[in-house]
């Protein structure tokens, strides 16, 4: 809720986007509380997965055989990169 209050991006989709989904024959007012309520619960699922992923990682990316690898891989690309524009010029 923070992220989307703190981001003048949400409110501009909330007052463009939700409207259109909201009928005038129906409760106005409760579907868009409705609305709003279903894109806060989307909006903290994917804040959630992102977290949890990014937590994930971070306990894989810690390990010292895939910090060896990652330096290893990183030098090579370096190594080829600078290859590179010494043959360019």
């Amino acid at each position: 809720m923070i992220t989307n209050l703190g981001n003048p991006k949400a409110g501009v989709f909330a007052v463009s986007v939700l409207p259109q989904f909201v009928t005038a024959k129906g409760p106005v007012f409760l579907s868009t509380v409705a609305l709003g309520a279903l894109w806060a619960l989307v909006s903290a699922s994917w804040y959630m997965l992102l977290t949890w992923a990014v937590r994930r990682g971070r306990a894989l990316v810690s390990r010292p055989a895939v910090l060896r690898g990652l330096s290893v891989t990183t030098g090579v690309v370096l190594l080829g990169l600078g290859a590179a524009v010494i043959a360019g010029a």
